[in-house]
């Protein structure tokens, strides 16, 4: 009786641990994963430099920006052919009493005109020049004009613009504007009013490719005296593209005064200079 009683809960006893046997066991938890992150969890991308790039110095392929041609001849522009008497215009910066100077001479170098010419703005205002120049030549011929500024103090070359052009005997004329234009030769260093010692200067600035990119570097004093000279490479990456130029001159002075540093790009079409530019500075010994 005692046994009947029993089988009961001796039978549910074995349906619960069937019961335990048959079911699935629980997995053991996997190594901690990081889901990938989402596109909202994604870190930051490097910043990008979005500041604007700083002045090109001596060495960088990126020229900085030039100021505009301190004697820039807007008509006629390259390749005109001009008939006499020719009309040159143009935009230049000031000069003592606002002066120019014109000159037209043949690819041989003869000298067919040498006028000079005002800047129509107030003393030490930018403005614009114009003026008839009257030449001769028997047949058509390759020529040049050139404007350029003398020094008040000692009658040297500050700074020339030239264009080259088709002097023609009988015509018809061909007027060839040019577009506004940067300047050719631009020095940065040294800077206007500097005082220069020691017996060399250091040049650099940013200048067109010349003829094999070969320019020359003069020092004068207060009396016009060329006390210091050097030609230079320019590193540009073509010829008509702008490129650095840097390098240091001596120069030999006795005492402090007014001098001139040149950087002037020679011509290989005629005895003289394509461009010249200048800047005033301080010669100490």
């Amino acid at each position: 009786m005692r046994s009947m009683r029993l089988m009961p809960l001796l039978m549910l006893l074995a349906i619960m641990v069937a019961c335990v046997a048959t079911s699935p066991a629980t997995p053991t938890p996997l190594p901690e994963t990081v889901a990938p992150p989402t596109d909202t969890e994604l870190p930051p991308a490097p910043a990008t430099n979005t500041t604007a790039p700083p002045t090109a110095t001596v060495g960088s392929p990126v020229p900085p920006a030039r100021p505009d041609e301190a004697i820039m001849v807007l008509s006629p522009g390259p390749g005109s052919v001009v008939t006499s008497p020719v009309t040159v215009s143009g935009i230049a910066d000031p000069t003592f009493e606002q002066t120019l100077v014109v000159r037209i001479f043949t690819i041989d170098g003869a000298e067919l005109a040498l006028t000079p010419t005002i800047i129509q703005a107030d003393l030490g205002i930018r403005g614009p020049f114009s003026v008839d120049v009257p030449f001769a030549v028997g047949a058509d011929t390759n020529g040049f004009i050139q404007v350029f500024v003398e020094s008040a103090r000692d009658g040297g070359i500050t700074h020339l613009e030239t264009v080259s052009v088709i002097l023609s005997a009988a015509g018809p004329a061909n007027i060839v504007p040019a577009p506004a234009y940067p300047e050719q030769i631009h020095i940065q260093a040294p800077t206007l009013g500097q005082v220069v010692s020691g017996g060399t200067v250091r040049v650099r600035g940013f200048a067109l490719a010349s003829f094999e990119q070969t320019l020359v570097i003069d020092v004068y004093d207060q009396a016009g005296n060329l006390v210091g000279s050097k030609p230079i490479m320019t590193s540009a990456p073509d010829i008509g593209l702008p490129g650095p130029f840097d390098d240091t001159v001596t120069y030999v002075v006795g005492s402090a005064g007014p001098g001139r540093i040149v950087v002037r790009d020679p011509s290989v079409a005629y005895v003289g200079d394509y461009h010249i530019s200048s800047v005033e500075v301080t010669l100490a010994p």
